[in-house]
């Protein structure tokens, strides 16, 4: 199958209607109409995952985030830039075909991130499904973000959550041995509010929430929020693993939904890690 057709396959499967001129999943490099050896999906297509992909034959990768380190993967104002330069290099010669799969993972009624979250978590039977107004204007209130896991002591999830994603490092907020019964999960940059930083609060005043989980923050929003919680007696607290690690999973479990919908396709997992190192 030639990528046109694979990228053509996986839209209608999800059943999605995104505005083409809006969206920014689409092909970031390469010729559309190559013929594909072998598919890799990835959080992100860095340098160690293309060479990865190339040492495992792949022509194809699908990444989940920006491949030329800006939101919508614009790239005219990196054209002189050495980073970029080299970086297209790398992919021309080994004839690969990047496309990014992001707006329509995150637009379908079961949010495609979320379900490996909850997979690796083994937390799906908990998710908490209720119906929300069709006039609710708080996104994270109508994504249904709150799961009501078994009593455990918020130092036992931190050593879950690090286990079961393969956390190298947690930031955490509260006290260790506070309970947590009812988490908000915020993965990626859903902790920042999207469109609006206090969307975050209102989600965890109005959901009851205990603990979050979440990718990205900013200091002066949620994150101080729970803190000030905290230190006032109220049982709040906070996981902090990062926008990588709290989205790889997605990509993870997206192989074996892409291997039922393309069962002749090859189709591996690419982890592209986290992007620090701690000293």
């Amino acid at each position: 199958m030639k990528v046109r057709e694979i990228v053509d396959s996986i839209i209608r499967e999800t059943g999605v209607i995104l505005d083409q001129g809006r969206t920014v999943d689409q092909i970031i490099i390469g010729d559309p109409d190559t013929e594909v050896t072998k598919t890799v999906t990835t959080f992100m297509a860095t340098v160690d995952v293309i060479l990865e992909a190339v040492r495992l034959g792949a022509n194809f990768i699908i990444t989940h985030e920006p491949t030329w380190f800006n939101g919508r993967d614009e790239k005219e104002w990196l054209l002189n830039d050495p980073v970029y330069m080299k970086k297209k290099q790398l992919i021309e010669e080994n004839h690969l075909v990047i496309w990014r799969f992001h707006d329509y993972m995150h637009a379908v009624s079961d949010d495609m991130i979320y379900q490996g979250f909850e997979q690796d978590m083994g937390w799906g039977e908990y998710k908490e499904r209720s119906k929300i107004s069709q006039e609710e204007k708080n996104p994270l209130m109508k994504a249904r973000l709150c799961y009501q896991i078994p009593e455990m002591k918020l130092k036992d999830l931190v050593m879950k959550v690090k286990e079961s994603l393969e956390v190298k490092c947690a930031r955490v907020i509260g006290n260790q041995e506070g309970i947590c019964h009812r988490v908000g999960v915020l993965v990626g940059g859903g902790s920042l509010g999207l469109g609006n930083e206090k969307n975050t609060m209102e989600f965890m005043r109005r959901e009851n929430i205990d603990t979050v989980i979440c990718g990205d923050i900013t200091e002066w929003t949620l994150s101080a929020y729970i803190r000030d919680a905290s230190m006032l007696g109220l049982n709040k607290s906070m996981i902090i693993i990062g926008h990588e690690r709290s989205e790889e999973s997605g990509m993870k479990h997206l192989v074996s939904w892409l291997k039922q919908l393309l069962p002749e396709q090859t189709v591996s997992f690419i982890d592209a890690k986290e992007p620090f190192d701690y000293l």
